[in-house]
């Protein structure tokens, strides 16, 4: 196996999680101990991110998919539970239509179905940032549109002390390629055809990344989902934790017997 992953508890069930553009498996380390009391979590640094920095590629939705697919075969894992947050539920998405068999019940969280004219300017933003100020300037924009202004004293969110933290976390190329991987991505159609697919769709109001609009469509087209609307801004699995377990535990406990 290429990439360096993590495995944590021994339950029946597995659990994939699935990061987003920070790529990052810590982005989960509030939730992946909580999981492992009951079930086989498995979650891992994407290419040329943490672990796997120095691991090459060419960073698109498609390789991405390919390596979450190479892990589970490697863990040998017939399907999994997945969740995936922010670029990490589109890599769901991809991960259903393309490998239905591998997937039996997903969470699509804080992420989007159609990458629209809304995302590209704030992608386009982030980039135009990156290329004439840097790494670190560019990290504290996205800092700033993850963490609504209007909550910055709640202390859930910290953004000051993330403003003052930001460090580089992969190389500018490879953050400069994973920003243009989900351009384009428009799946609906497909999504409309899904049968059978326990799942749930987590969204925040005050989400200026995943505008909540986005969350609200996947749950339209997914038939028979759920959904479940909170705030926290984009980081919402970790400015609100306890309310995200209690979801996802929810949703877990519901289809163990499925």
């Amino acid at each position: 196996m290429t990439l360096h992953y993590n495995i944590q508890g021994s339950g029946a069930r597995t659990v994939l999680l699935v990061t987003g553009l920070g790529g990052h498996a810590n982005f989960w380390d509030a939730h992946r101990s909580y999981l492992a009391e009951k079930y086989t979590v498995i979650s891992f640094d994407q290419r040329g991110c943490g672990a796997n920095r120095d691991v090459e590629g060419v960073h698109t939705l498609r390789e991405i998919v390919s390596d979450a697919v190479g892990i589970l075969d490697d863990a040998q894992v017939k399907k999994a539970t997945v969740i995936g947050h922010s670029m990490g539920g589109v890599i769901t998405q991809c991960l259903v239509l393309d490998h239905r068999q591998r997937v039996e019940a997903a969470v699509f969280s804080g992420t989007f179905c159609a990458f629209d004219r809304y995302m590209e300017f704030i992608n386009n933003l982030r980039q135009r940032v990156l290329d004439t100020a840097g790494t670190e300037t560019c990290g504290q924009l996205s800092a700033i549109l993850a963490m609504p202004g209007g909550n910055v004293l709640d202390p859930s969110y910290d953004l000051m002390s993330r403003i003052k933290t930001i460090r580089q976390t992969m190389a500018d190329d490879v953050l400069a390629a994973r920003m243009k991987a989900p351009f384009n991505f428009d799946r609906r159609d497909e999504l409309r055809a899904i049968e059978g697919l326990p799942s749930l769709v987590v969204g925040a109001s005050d989400d200026m990344l995943a505008a909540e609009y986005q969350s609200r469509e996947i749950a339209s087209l997914v038939r028979g989902s759920q959904i479940e609307i909170i705030d926290g801004g984009h980081f919402f699995p970790n400015t609100r934790a306890a309310r995200y377990r209690e979801l996802i535990g929810s949703f877990l406990q519901s289809t163990d017997a499925l």
